[in-house]
């Protein structure tokens, strides 16, 4: 074998531990969910994190998403609204992919997506509407702030953009760099639905209108976020 050959098998070597190691452990030391206290959401909004992290401690993804309620309302409109929860594990999502082929489903469980942190935490839910199996798919994370509402209601940070297809030296996906379209899409998918209270386009001065994520995708945005509000149905 060449030196360029055993070059690029170290390197597509390395770009699978790393991404096998992404999913299957959230880390050597995960930190507790920080208790901030309640607040209005406008005030919370300008003191939540403007990016999360990504591979190698680098800067990730920029916030765009802001869910307000519970988790069995933010997992009931998702669902309803056509998404499908992701496991954070491989060996889950293997199996999670495996059921939906079984029973004739669209592939939507798998493949798994990469762990992302915030304040030191992997995200708490993964979401993802596939448009071509394995390349193509809208997609989101979330994770709980650490921050209630005035009336109790967690608040969760969450980012979400469009894998337009696979970088298979890395084993990451290409997403198009218009966030302000993942956005407004998963904005779309909510609307009417009788989990959702409100949905809001609120400016959040700290996010950056461009630049590039831990793995050297471009990102533009006008720095709004998408506050969906949500309520038990009925």
């Amino acid at each position: 074998m060449t030196r360029r050959r055993l070059l690029a098998a170290a390197g597509a070597g390395a770009a699978a531990f790393t991404f096998l190691g992404d999913l299957v452990t959230p880390g050597p030391a995960t930190a507790p969910l920080p208790s901030r206290g309640s607040a209005p959401v406008a005030v919370i909004l300008p003191q939540l994190a403007p990016r999360n992290v990504g591979r190698y401690g680098k800067p990730g993804d920029p916030l765009n998403l802001v869910f307000v309620g519970t988790e069995a309302q933010v997992v009931g409109a998702l669902e309803e609204a056509g998404w499908t929860r992701i496991p954070l594990r491989i060996p889950a999502a293997f199996r999670a992919g495996l059921a939906e082929l079984l029973h004739g489903k669209r592939l939507g469980a798998f493949p798994p997506m990469n762990l992302y942190r915030l304040d030191g935490r992997p995200q708490d839910l993964n979401w993802s509407q596939p448009i071509t199996p394995i390349t193509k798919r809208h997609h989101f994370r979330l994770w709980r702030s650490g921050w209630t509402d005035e009336r109790g209601r967690e608040v969760w940070w969450g980012t979400g953009n469009f894998d337009l297809d696979v970088r298979w030296w890395d084993l990451s996906h290409t997403p198009d760099p218009d966030m302000d379209a993942e956005r407004d899409m998963i904005a779309g998918t909510l609307k009417g639905s009788r989990w959702v209270a409100s949905l809001e386009l609120r400016p959040a001065p700290q996010v950056p209108r461009e630049g590039a994520n831990d793995k050297g995708y471009a990102f533009r945005t006008d720095g709004r976020v998408l506050v969906a509000t949500l309520t038990d149905p009925g």
